[in-house]
């Protein structure tokens, strides 16, 4: 039994030390949260344009709405692709030319790092450079 307890917290630390339990990079924010009235699927192109945040569909984009309202970039499920220097509340995004930075809205595991090169900056100026 005591086995099976050490097993078991050991689990519960390496799933808190990584973030989301995968060991992905997941920035928990309220502002990176997944909105509850719709589910998608597709990838946005996130920009800076005359500084402003711009997003675009790279292909099609799916969504399903969950409750009456219209869909969201923070659509549960939609992948969100840097390109270039990006500001999104007090982060900043500087993607890889070849190899933009792509993250992952999920309702689960927050807002987490799927591929691509290059550095987040936190609010705190804290940088994590990926992968």
């Amino acid at each position: 039994m005591k086995r099976l307890s050490l097993v078991v917290l050991l689990t519960i630390i390496v799933a808190a030390l990584s973030g989301c339990g995968s060991g992905t990079f997941t920035i928990k924010n309220k502002n990176f949260r997944a909105t509850d009235i719709c589910d998608g699927t597709g990838t946005l192109e996130i920009y800076m344009e005359n500084g402003a945040v711009q997003a675009k569909a790279q292909d099609e984009i799916q969504t399903h709405m969950l409750k009456s309202g219209f869909p969201s970039v923070w659509c549960h499920g939609l992948t969100h692709q840097f390109v270039g220097t990006v500001k999104v509340s007090d982060y900043t995004f500087e993607s890889d030319a070849n190899e933009p930075l792509q993250f992952m809205v999920d309702r689960n595991k927050g807002f987490y790092y799927v591929s691509g090169k290059g550095t987040v900056t936190d609010p705190d100026g804290k940088v994590t450079t990926l992968p």
